[in-house]
């Protein structure tokens, strides 16, 4: 399984100092995953750095493209407010 990433995603993961290492791992070993049904993707959410950081991808044949990566400050309050409108599932 190949991840896949933009030259703006590269650009973003470089400027919040965050590693292709840290994301594939998160990928796959996440506990905490979401459907994202606003935009048919995937999201895993954990802990980087001691930070929470969210991971928006989507599955392409046997490859991961991801679509973005981010830090979340008050991460419960955007989990509950992403799933409270309906636009992300619990999966995980």
């Amino acid at each position: 399984m190949a991840v896949e990433y933009s030259a703006h995603e590269e650009e973003k993961l470089s400027f919040r100092r965050v590693s292709k290492k840290e994301v594939g791992k998160l990928i796959g070993e996440s506990k905490q995953r979401f459907v994202d049904i606003e935009h048919d993707a995937e999201v895993a959410v954990g802990p980087v750095k001691g930070r929470s950081l969210v991971v928006i991808y989507r599955k392409v044949n046997a490859d991961i493209k991801v679509i973005t990566v981010f830090y979340a400050r008050k991460l419960e309050k955007l989990i509950l407010s992403k799933i409270t409108r309906s636009a992300w599932r619990k999966t995980g």
